[in-house]
């Protein structure tokens, strides 16, 4: 996979793809500091110690706004929920080898979405 198609995340064979196998591009700020983080798709920092998630919606140009969590991993767990409900089979998640134990919104409303994210989330939160 080149660098051109990264961004993208999806494998012809329908497999679900592991976004730590992709590195990310840098976001290019020269100016400001870098809030993003390393290696979790669609999570950045907001203040210390707390991480925030939003994803934008396929085709739009809008973006669901998923929350703010103590631990980067809590907002990836929401990020995952989200994108595998927006994108189904063609989403890049952050812990692919868990898809099984993500909750699985009710419908593709925005509201079913964020309330499925926020429980991944605190299903993880359970165990920090």
């Amino acid at each position: 996979m080149d660098i051109s198609s990264a961004s993208e995340c999806s494998s012809s064979t329908g497999e679900l793809m592991l976004a730590s196998r992709i590195p990310k591009k840098r976001a290019g700020r020269k100016k400001f500091k870098e809030t993003r983080h390393p290696v979790y798709r669609g999570v950045r920092r907001r203040n210390p110690g707390k991480w925030v998630c939003e994803v934008r919606e396929p085709n739009k140009r809008s973006r669901v706004w998923l929350g703010t969590y103590p631990t980067a991993e809590m907002a990836a767990r929401a990020h995952d929920v989200a994108v595998l409900a927006m994108r189904g089979r063609s989403a890049c998640l952050n812990f692919a080898d868990s898809v099984w134990r993500l909750p699985v919104p009710e419908s593709n409303n925005v509201k079913d979405i964020q309330k499925a994210a926020a429980e991944a989330a605190e299903m993880v939160g359970k165990f920090y």
